[in-house]
């Protein structure tokens, strides 16, 4: 809350000791309720029509989201209308938990809104981990089993698999939060001298002259479970945050240029038919694959020990990689369409990819930038080297445009979600052995892979949130948020270590650029994505796998035959005989 410190009706400081003006820091930084009720408060009506307009354009932007990656044997308003209804509110939470923040800057200043922040904050992050750990899993292991003949009891399967999450997660918090919900607040002790009354606007000029120098000092206090939520919510999103957001950070922008550049284009009649032979022979090679991996799937079905886990193991990575090359003959698939029935691709769409490309490059750019100058590189006495993206926000905040402010920041923190899904795509291409690939495709998306990346986003989010608040500090200054974040969950034992010496920080712009400079060596996602002479080797090297295949079940079949004849031969002088 901000520090209503006018509210006081209090003239003069009498004289305190160093532990009561400790306390009453405390009360001025930490209030839990609000020291002035019976305060005047105007409505503020551009704060209420603000919030309505986020919770109005999140929904309506998710629902186009939704019609527009979904497959079409699911567009039907019937289908699957519970998962769908969990994707829509799942996405437009996270949408709220993220623009909080410009909302509760504008309920701080110029003077206090009627909006409790702090109990909004408490409620959208408890609402965050019911989704996070309860619902959008729920409909997950539904949706997998939905059509399944082979899981008979659907509802016990659900219900067993979300009892062993709930159990876990509950357990998890409610064990730590006795030993780590306690922060140590930072403070300045000082020690001062009997000199009578002072007024209260001389105190903090004299405590350099009658209170002397001050000391170090920490002040522990308990916080509230809702608190302790929050800090382990953003402590386990960081870690998605970071290995995710790091890689979609160079990711995003490098991705959209090579669509321009690797653009389908107009093909003849030939170059079609040869290169459609190709993909079939390549689709034949990846259906007998599949068959393979489904036979090695039944087999490890009944066995249990050491060696079959490393097997389940090793399936899992192999299946991962065949879902990846089925992936590409897709796209590739999908390019041979365009470049022949449409003569190439529309070039208006490829300069729309080419301009978001750069702009988004230039937005990374911006953000690790901003965290370099603002939070790592910081003077003698803590002072960022230059605000930055802080000076943007506040300005498009005096200045009377504090929808432009809005905007401007919805746009740095949802391209930091965007990263974190595109980051995970990544991820999985490159890397079999974790989970499965989830992309989001244009009318081809199941519904479990939105699902996926709806539980990314909604993990992400909490860490999205602290960080936001960390790199916006000015900006942020005199909220709730700032409170919350700033003055507790960053103290809590055990997370403090990581919050304090920014430990999550290094981490992206190190991943950042490891990841950068890996992709700009190997760009791209298949080993080739352009229809060129170099993708027709790729192919018919995809295709010429079924080759030994074929030459080995056709010498066993003339091996077959001459067995045959051998018998035949036998059998032919007994009978005369």
């Amino acid at each position: 809350m901000a520090l209503d410190i006018w509210c006081w009706n209090i003239a003069y400081f009498k004289r305190l000791e160093a532990q009561d003006i400790l306390l009453l820091l405390l009360l001025l930084l930490l209030p839990q309720e609000r020291t002035c009720k019976a305060r005047a408060m105007e409505i503020d009506l551009f704060l209420l029509l603000m919030v309505v307009a986020v919770i109005a354009a999140s929904v309506t932007v998710n629902v186009k989201l939704l019609m527009y990656y979904q497959q079409e044997s699911d567009s039907s308003f019937a289908s699957s209308i519970f998962v769908k209804a969990i994707v829509v509110i799942s996405l437009t939470l996270a949408w709220l938990v993220n623009l909080l923040l410009p909302i509760d800057v504008r309920n701080s200043r110029p003077t206090p809104g009627i909006l409790d922040m702090q109990m909004i904050w408490g409620a959208a992050f408890i609402t965050l981990a019911i989704f996070l750990v309860l619902i959008v899993p729920a409909a997950m292991f539904y949706h997998e089993v939905e059509d399944s003949d082979l899981v008979k009891h659907k509802r016990r399967h659900v219900c067993c698999n979300l009892t062993l999450l709930l159990f876990f997660s509950t357990c998890t918090v409610a064990i730590s939060y006795p030993f780590l919900a306690e922060a140590g607040l930072p403070m300045v002790r000082y020690d001062c001298a009997e000199s009578g009354w002072m007024d209260a606007g001389d105190v903090h000029s004299a405590a350099t002259t009658i209170c002397g120098g001050g000391m170090p000092y920490e002040l522990t206090i308990k916080v509230s479970f809702d608190i302790y939520l929050i800090a382990c919510l953003c402590f386990v999103g960081w870690f998605f945050f970071v290995t995710f957001g790091g890689i979609g950070l160079s990711a995003v922008p490098i991705d959209l240029i090579l669509s321009f550049t690797d653009r389908p284009k107009a093909i003849d009649e030939h170059t079609y038919q040869q290169r459609r032979r190709l993909l079939g022979q390549a689709t034949r090679t990846l259906l007998g694959r599949a068959e393979e991996l489904q036979q090695r799937d039944t087999e490890l079905a009944g066995e249990k020990g050491f060696r079959a886990r490393r097997a389940r193991s090793s399936l899992k990575a192999e299946y991962n990689k065949f879902k990846r090359d089925t992936l590409m003959l897709e796209d590739q698939h999908d390019r041979l369409i365009v470049g022949k029935f449409q003569k190439g691709e529309n070039l208006a769409v490829s300069i729309t990819k080419l301009v978001l490309g750069i702009l988004f490059a230039i937005l990374s750019l911006a953000w690790i930038f901003h965290v370099l100058l603002y939070i790592v590189f910081l003077d003698d006495k803590g002072v960022p080297a230059t605000p930055f993206l802080n000076d943007l926000l506040a300005a498009l905040e005096g200045s009377g445009v504090m929808p432009l402010g809005v905007a401007s920041f919805a746009l740095l923190t949802l391209y930091l979600l965007m990263c974190v899904v595109k980051g995970c795509l990544k991820f999985g291409m490159r890397i079999f052995l974790f989970f499965s690939i989830h992309p989001m495709r244009y009318k081809a998306t199941p519904l479990n892979s939105i699902l996926f990346n709806v539980e990314m986003v909604l993990v992400s989010s909490a860490a999205v949130v602290q960080f936001e608040q960390q790199a916006f500090a000015d900006y942020a200054r005199l909220t709730d948020a700032d409170v919350i974040f700033a003055a507790q969950v960053k103290y809590l034992k055990f997370y403090r270590w990581f919050f304090e010496n920014n430990v999550f920080i290094y981490t992206l712009l190190i991943w950042f650029l490891l990841a950068l400079i890996y992709l700009l060596v190997r760009p791209r996602d298949v080993p080739v994505v352009k229809f060129d002479k170099k993708t027709d080797k790729q192919l018919q090297s995809l295709a010429s796998l079924q080759a030994p295949a074929a030459e080995k079940d056709g010498k066993k079949g003339k091996k077959e035959k001459k067995e045959k004849k051998s018998k035949k031969s036998d059998k032919t002088p007994l009978t005369s005989a």
